[in-house]
């Protein structure tokens, strides 16, 4: 076996330019929003609740919660966070992350049109 060079003890360690980013996967997400989700109009305190959920969560998930509070007799609905405006409706595919909600409470306000139906004829 030969002898090591001096120049392979003399080697430095360089600091790294760049640090990693810290990535927090969705499933680890501590962060947590307090969401109320009221009926635009007409006010109405029996169709009001509130849940728990995720930045992450998607518009389409919270969708799905109100047709199922509505006993599915409801489509095509308006979602708006923080503030009901026609300019203001949401993406279904968008999360509330990207609505600019990443913690606290906020309010999602909803619409719908009435369908008629058979106990509607």
């Amino acid at each position: 076996m030969g002898k090591k060079s001096k120049k392979a003890k003399e080697k430095v360690e360089e600091a790294a330019k760049y640090d990693h980013p810290v990535i927090t996967p969705s499933r680890i997400d501590n962060r947590e929003i307090q969401a109320t989700i009221k009926l635009a109009a007409p006010v109405c305190t029996l169709l009001e609740f509130t849940i728990k959920v995720k930045p992450s969560t998607k518009i389409s998930y919270i969708e799905d919660l109100i047709v199922h509070r509505h006993g599915g007799s409801i489509d095509k609905l308006s979602i708006c966070v923080n503030r009901f405006h026609p300019e203001e409706i949401v993406s279904a595919d968008a999360s509330l992350e990207e609505c600019g909600v990443t913690g606290g409470e906020c309010i999602i306000y909803y619409d719908f049109v009435p369908v008629s139906g058979a106990l509607l004829r």
